[in-house]
């Protein structure tokens, strides 16, 4: 029966669904709150165990302390910037219980892989029969996520847990997966989130695979590619396209997907900076992104703009710790945690809004969760060793 719920749970969650038919109804805040309520009551042990390590308790600070900073600031704000933020760090908490229980680990890469799935078929649904019916960016695919970076960033996230939970065996659902996600994530035209799949996806699949599959992963590789390569001829032919997606598709093909990204983005970037020096140890202080014609489209200077370079140190001390916690450990278990490091170094270069999205927050509870598991290992190997 729970396992049943954590799935459910975790597909609302995943896909947006809850929070794209929250607008009149909030569908979203009783879902994370229903969750909330039942899951870290059944697991509540495990909850307790986590209070316990450092690097959880650091996470889960970086997504708390805006709300205190809220409370004790001379700003206004809303009550949707209060509750988003606390919907932000429910998400994450459950989570990561749910992560750290080995028992679970099938079921929710089962939910990463319908949330996958749903993502896709809402993208191409509306790329092909209703164009730009619900994407915030004209002629760019987004399903329920609204805003077509952050579907390409769930449906690249949740892929890479599918694909780093199962087993050394490379299988055609693995195959299936990845066809899913190039082909939902070029449906978004989203640069970061097409050159990070196809860049991620490559390499967890060799370092997933041993050498003896190697001549399997090589063959699926030439077939996902051109399948990718045939699909993508299709659209750009067959399909009337944007002005932004037209910008998007040329950009991959004749620069690499920079094109006018550096151009575009390096304003705002640079604004952005300055914002941040006018208060470089402490930052403008939260909510200062939001009040801001643009965000810079960057996690490394949104932290600072708000938090100073103490904010920018502690995100960056989050990443360094998971990193030195994977490294040493088995495949199995360091490798989620690597690639949602990768994940969160890329986009964390094209997105301000990492920390801000219930949708995508849950791959760092996955991650902090892979943590945990492997420092309680290694303190009962230790014992073990103590005693014998």
């Amino acid at each position: 029966m729970n396992g049943l719920l954590v799935f459910v749970w975790l597909v609302i969650i995943g896909t947006n669904v809850a929070g794209y038919y929250s607008e009149a109804t909030p569908y979203q805040g009783a879902v994370i709150l229903a969750g909330a309520a039942y899951f870290l009551l059944v697991f509540r042990g495990q909850l307790l165990r986590l209070a316990f390590f450092g690097d959880y308790l650091l996470a889960l600070g970086i997504l708390v302390a805006p709300i205190l900073l809220m409370v004790l600031s001379d700003r206004s704000f809303d009550r949707g910037a209060y509750t988003s933020q606390v919907a932000v760090a429910l998400t994450f908490v459950v989570a990561s219980v749910l992560g750290s229980r080995a028992e679970l680990d099938r079921t929710w890469a089962l939910a990463a892989f319908a949330i996958v799935a749903v993502g896709t078929t809402l993208n191409l649904y509306e790329l092909f029969v209703q164009n730009n019916v619900w994407s915030v960016a004209p002629g760019r695919s987004a399903g329920f996520y609204v805003n077509p970076n952050i579907s390409s960033e769930a449906l690249v996230g949740y892929g890479l847990v599918f694909l780093l939970a199962r087993s050394d065996k490379f299988d055609v659902a693995d195959m299936a997966l990845i066809c899913l996600v190039l082909v939902g994530a070029f449906a978004t035209f989203s640069r970061a989130g097409i050159l990070a799949g196809l860049l991620l996806f490559a390499s967890a699949t060799l370092l997933r695979t041993k050498r003896k599959h190697s001549p399997r992963v090589i063959f699926g590789g030439v077939g996902v590619a051109l399948l990718g390569f045939a699909f993508a001829s299709f659209v750009v032919r067959n399909l009337d396209l944007s002005e932004d997606a037209t910008v998007r598709v040329l950009s991959l093909i004749e620069s690499g997907g920079v094109g006018d990204y550096e151009e575009e983005r390096g304003l705002t970037a640079l604004n952005s900076l300055e914002l941040a020096m006018e208060s470089p140890v402490t930052g403008a202080g939260v909510g200062a992104i939001a009040e801001m014609p643009e965000g810079p489209h960057n996690m490394f200077l949104a932290m600072m703009v708000e938090y100073g370079f103490v904010g920018l140190f502690v995100y960056l001390l989050m990443i360094v710790r998971l990193v030195h916690i994977a490294r040493g450990a088995d495949w199995h278990s360091s490798g989620m945690i690597l690639f949602f490091v990768a994940w969160l170094v890329i986009f964390s270069f094209t997105s301000h809004n990492l920390l801000g999205n219930a949708e995508t927050i849950p791959l760092m509870g996955f991650a902090l969760a892979r943590a945990y598991r492997i420092r309680s290992s290694a303190r009962r190997r230790e014992l073990v060793s103590e005693f014998t």
